[in-house]
Order: structure tokens, then sequence, then C-alpha cells
């Protein structure tokens, strides 16, 4: 799928998601999966302004996951100028700004999902971005603030952008995750209306709902965030279905759980080789693992009393003992 001047190897993309999709979970996502484009979690433009090297961490290695995008965060033209500025030294292949996240931090900064009300403000973020980026620029968008954004509005702001793509999670931002408010008839209505790719995204957890998506919005491809915490598989999944219409299950065995986290383990191992974090690279892959043998234990036999003992788990070795145990 050709995005701007960016062609990639599908129409899969892992979402931007803060504390999740950090380099080891997105190397462990592609280990499983051809994924054509994934994410950096959302960068704040102020926080590059002010302490441009707090990021470098997030950074680490970024030059060995082609292709990849950096998502910037952030209401004011001046620090988004002056984080693209200062981005330009590293290898990266996308830059993507986030209208669209619904968290009451970004909402009280006047930033994210707040934009949605404000499109004077959005226009011009997109302006600087455009005019500043030697990268192609996308945009990511939801369907609009308390209600469903004016189509018509919406359009002309990205058709006259010279933005190379647009991402729309298919809720307001008010409506944040919830299941019952997925909005696919907006989703449809833009996609007609654009001149550039549209990428979906919201409630895409198994390739029946991916197809679905597709079918009834005619987007250009997929974004998942939230399934792939637990199911590195999911677009494998997808792809299968797509393209071979064959349905692969996601085996919810402890065996297989074990050899996923055994893979995960064996990849920060990889990507700490060479590399030292401020809080020690121990802790940093106690803090990995932890989080995904949660997610990935969701739902075995006996999931909640187990997840919940992962929780109180202070260090490596008690966690490997608690899986050690599963059965």
């Amino acid at each position: 799928m050709k995005l701007g001047s960016l062609d990639l190897k599908n129409q899969y993309l892992l979402a931007p998601m803060l504390n999740v999709s950090t380099s080891p979970f997105r190397r462990f996502c592609r280990y499983f999966s051809n994924i054509g484009l994934v994410f950096v979690p959302m960068l704040y433009t102020k926080k590059i302004e002010t302490h441009p090297k707090s990021i470098e961490e997030d950074l680490l290695k970024i030059d060995q996951e082609y292709p990849i995008g950096i998502q910037l965060i952030g209401s004011d033209p001046k620090a988004l100028k002056k984080s693209i500025d200062h981005l330009e030294s590293y290898k990266f292949d996308i830059l993507d700004l986030n209208a669209g996240c619904p968290s009451n931090r970004a909402i009280q900064a006047k930033e994210g999902g707040y934009l949605m009300k404000d499109l004077k403000i959005l226009n011009l973020l997109i302006k600087v971005a455009v005019k500043y980026s030697a990268r192609p620029i996308s945009l990511k968008i939801r369907t609009g603030f308390n209600n469903p954004v004016n189509i018509k509005d919406m359009a002309k702001i990205i058709n006259d952008s010279g933005i190379d793509i647009a991402i729309i999670h298919a809720r307001t931002v008010k409506s944040s995750f919830r299941e019952e408010s997925l909005d696919l008839d907006t989703v449809k209505s833009l996609k007609e209306k654009l001149k550039i790719p549209l990428i979906g995204n919201g409630d895409i957890i198994n390739p029946i709902s991916a197809k679905y998506f597709i079918d009834y919005t005619n987007v250009d491809g997929l974004m998942i965030g939230r399934e792939s915490m637990g199911n590195p598989q999911i677009f494998n999944q997808i792809h299968e279905y797509f393209i071979n219409d064959k349905i692969i299950t996601f085996k919810k065995d402890y065996i297989i759980y074990k050899n996923y986290l055994k893979i995960y383990e064996d990849i920060i191992d990889e990507f700490l080789n060479g590399i030292s974090y401020q809080i020690g690279n121990e802790e940093f892959k106690f803090k990995e693992l932890k989080r995904n043998a949660i997610w990935l234990t969701k739902n075995i036999r006996n999931s909640t009393s187990t997840r919940r003992n992962l929780s109180k788990v202070k260090n490596i070795k008690q966690l490997k003992s608690i899986i050690e145990r599963i059965e």
C-alpha cells in the first residue's frame, strides 16, 4: 500500500499506545506478522521543546524498525516546529499529528482530542507540520468531539492541507472507547470526500470485524491498537482471512503463552544489547515482561487469580516463578 511517498508491505498499522507500543512490543508484534507501519507512542511537543533529551530513550534503535512513524501531540505551533527540527536527526519514516487523544490530560491542555472542536488551531498545526517536516505527514483524528464533526469542513481541511494520510478512530472524543459508540457512518462519509488515503481504527478485534470495517467504510487500511495487547497474532489472522479466506484461531493455551513470553524476553534482551536505560536495563526488562505477561494470560484457565498474582510481583524472579506454575 502506498501512503504518500511511502510504500508499505500491507494495509495494517500498529497504533501508537502510551506505555504499550514500546520498541520491544513493536518488535514482538512484527515477529509474528508483517505489519505495514508501526508507531512510537505519542511524544509531547512541549516536552521536546523544553527538555529535548527526555525523549532519547523513547527513540532508541528506531532506525532498525523501518517503516516507523513518530506521533506528536501538542497545540503550540512554535513547540511543534521545534519538535520537528529536533526530530530531523532521527531516522524514521512518517510524522503523525495527534488530534484524537481523549485523555483528561490532553483535553485540559487543549491538545489531542480537544482539537476536534478547535479546527482553526488544528489547521494551523497541520500547516506547520507540512511546511517544516521533510517526511510524509499523517493526521490522527476522531469522528468529532461531543458529536460527529461537519464532514464537509473536515474534508476540506484535510484535502487542502497537503498531508499524505488521515487516520480516524470511529468514535467521538467524549465517547472514549465505549463499545456502543462506534460510528462507521461518519468514517464512510469522510472517506467519500477525501482525496488522500484514510485509515480506519476502532474495535477491530478479529478478522470478521476487520473485514466489516473495510467493506462498510471503504477505508484504505486498518490501524489496530488494544487487540494487539495479548494477541500478537491479530495482524496475521486478519491478513490470512483477507487473502486466503482462512480463520486462524488464537489458541488460549498456557504452553503457548509461556512460549510467547520466552520470545518476548529474547526480543528484549536483543534490543537492550549495547544500550543503557536510566532506570536500569533489568528494571526496564521486568516492566516489559510484567505488562505483557498480564495481557497474554487474559483468557487462560484461572486467568483472574493468575493476573492478580502477576500484578503484585516485584522482580523478574517472582514473575517467572508464577509463569512456571501456570497450567
